[in-house]
């Protein structure tokens, strides 16, 4: 994961934020910046989760692009995940040592990067495979509907046979 990260940085696939703000002390066991860490290590596993598959309940009901839309969601999140490296110290050895919640909270942040990149796959394939054929079997439900109000509206006239 390290290699590809550095990889990535290295052929341009994404940039680097400068990352100004306060951080939390090196030590890390301000009670308060740890719970401030936790808080938005906490937002990130609940946004992830929910934007996903909320995400995926859109394209039936609208004519959304999952694909895309995802791609513009994650720009934010991404963002907010490098923050709170930065913000936390998450990467930085000596706050990783100092702290044992830092150092928890460093192998989470690690993981829903790799779940943020699992979801993207998801994503991604629900979009190339699933979209066309949700929205079609949608329209035939739709059209299944109008089939049985129409023989309702019929039904109801005056002189109709039940």
């Amino acid at each position: 994961m390290v290699l590809s990260s550095l990889l990535a940085v290295q052929c341009g696939l994404y940039r680097v934020p400068v990352m100004r703000g306060q951080q939390i002390g090196r030590d890390a066991q301000n009670p308060k910046e740890l719970r401030d860490c936790h808080h938005r290590l906490s937002a990130l596993l609940v946004d992830l989760n929910r934007e996903t598959f909320t995400l995926l309940g859109r394209a039936q009901r609208f004519a959304t692009e999952p694909a895309a839309e995802w791609q513009n969601w994650s720009r934010d999140w991404r963002h907010r995940w490098k923050v709170l490296d930065y913000r936390c110290r998450l990467s930085e050895p000596s706050s990783r040592t100092a702290s044992p919640e830092i150092d928890k909270m460093a192998h989470i942040h690690a993981a829903l990067d790799e779940l943020h990149i699992s979801y993207t796959g998801v994503v991604s394939n629900f979009a190339e495979r699933y979209v066309d054929r949700l929205r079609a079997l949608k329209k035939e439900v739709d059209a299944v509907r109008a089939m049985i109000d129409r023989r309702r509206r019929r039904s109801n006239r005056p002189g109709a046979t039940q």
